[in-house]
């Protein structure tokens, strides 16, 4: 097959040079492309421009993908040769995250003007109002909820996590949930679920008797710089805000744990794994509260956005290495498929994550199964809401937030 791909560096090159990522980023004319991919080879080929600066493969996977504009028709030219079918499925980025931020000063302004202060899901919460929430929750419910700073980040932010229980502290007597969300910047909708998730488990917890016989202990948000970043100056920030190198910011820090790390060399790339494992702060902290509870954790999820896919370990390599208990794995993901399908949500693909996904190295999932001896672990790639990905409307954040809420109760109650 030919492959249209030597242009694809030194054009990249070309067009960025070796700055960093600018701040204040504008995404004008930016398109996203939703591509067919139908065979191993035309993956392969595919992932060519993974690293490219420029290019962002939204999923992953290879199936939705933003070009900066001066690459786009070097890229078409690209599918085109290598028979890709392909269709443009979001025309202006930018466009997509005017509306966010508009739809956002609205809502900020009707709320002050109304002097509402009840806790909603109709916009995406800062880092400050979800700290400030915990707090409040920790305030008015002492015998369930109790917040900790379990460590700080780079630039100095707290990160929190939150402990529901009914036994006024995790005892050790029950089973525990462990979830993080927010470890990729850029993906608000799986922070908005899990910040849902804490808030009807508090405040209606009379109706949720079945959940509680369980200790649950939830870090909302794992990358407190990164998820402030992507609220000011870069949408679609991934990564968190410790200095690389001196051109290049970040740290993927789901490629950062130390369950079959391996060292990447390029630093400017959406998937640095920093020089060493763990070598984050915000990895770090996590692992110690992984660390704590270890294997009485009965569940540990991960949660991502976007894909409508349910995954199990190992994702580190390809053929894939199974988790021990697989067929258990499948199962549990299967119930919660189908209690997210009775909601009206979408059908969730339940798998390995290096056969449906991709494989990768030094992943939290595989972390939890392979050393921490989690009994069940996942990582949760929720729905994007059609083709917006990232950027869910702040309309649909109710009914997306309500839709994985089945996610986690079938999952907790089961596993």
């Amino acid at each position: 097959m030919k492959c249209y791909c030597g242009v694809v560096v030194l054009l990249a090159l070309a067009v960025f040079g070796q700055s960093s990522i600018a701040e204040q980023v504008s995404y004008r004319d930016y398109k996203v492309y939703g591509i067919r991919v139908d065979s191993v080879e035309k993956h392969t080929i595919l992932k060519r421009w993974q690293d490219v600066k420029g290019v962002d493969f939204w999923d992953r996977a290879g199936y939705r993908v933003m070009i900066h504009p001066s690459l786009q028709q070097a890229f078409e030219r690209f599918l085109t040769v290598n028979q890709f079918s392909y269709e443009r499925i979001i025309e202006d980025v930018e466009a997509t995250i005017e509306a966010e931020r508009q739809y956002d000063q609205e809502y900020r302004r009707r709320k002050a003007a109304s002097g509402r202060a009840t806790v909603d899901f109709e916009h995406f919460w800062t880092n400050a109002e979800i700290n400030e929430y915990l707090d409040e929750l920790a305030q008015t419910f002492p015998n369930l909820v109790s917040v900790e700073t379990i460590g700080t980040t780079h630039l100095g932010r707290p990160i929190k996590s939150i402990t529901i229980s009914t036994n006024n502290g995790v005892a050790g007597s029950k089973p525990v949930v462990f979830i993080d969300g927010g470890i990729h910047a850029r993906e608000w909708a799986g922070v908005m679920s899990v910040v849902y998730l804490i808030h009807e488990m508090v405040e209606h917890s009379s109706d949720y008797a079945d959940m509680l016989t369980k200790d649950w202990v939830i870090v909302p948000v794992a990358n407190p710089d990164g998820y402030e970043f992507s609220h000011t100056d870069n949408r679609m920030w991934r990564k968190n805000r410790f200095p690389a190198t001196i051109l290049c910011t970040g740290i993927d820090l789901n490629r950062n744990w130390d369950y079959m790390w391996v060292f990447t060399s390029n630093a400017c790339s959406d998937s640095y794994a920093g020089t060493t494992a763990f070598s984050e702060l915000e990895t770090q902290a996590l692992n110690r509260v992984m660390q704590r509870y270890g294997s009485n954790i009965a569940l540990y999820l991960a949660v991502h956005t976007y894909g409508d896919m349910i995954l199990y370990p190992y994702g580190y390599s390809w053929p894939f290495v199974p988790v021990t208990n697989q067929a258990a794995h499948i199962a549990l993901g299967e119930q919660a498929r189908d209690a997210v399908s009775a909601v009206g949500g979408p059908r969730y693909i339940v798998g390995n994550s290096a056969e449906i996904l991709y494989t990768a190295n030094g992943c939290s999932d595989d972390y939890a199964a392979g050393v921490i001896g989690t009994r069940y672990a996942y990582t949760l790639e929720l729905t994007g809401g059609g083709s917006t990905g990232f950027d869910l409307p702040a309309s649909q954040i109710q009914a997306v937030a309500t839709q994985t809420f089945q996610i986690y109760r079938t999952m907790a109650n089961n596993a």
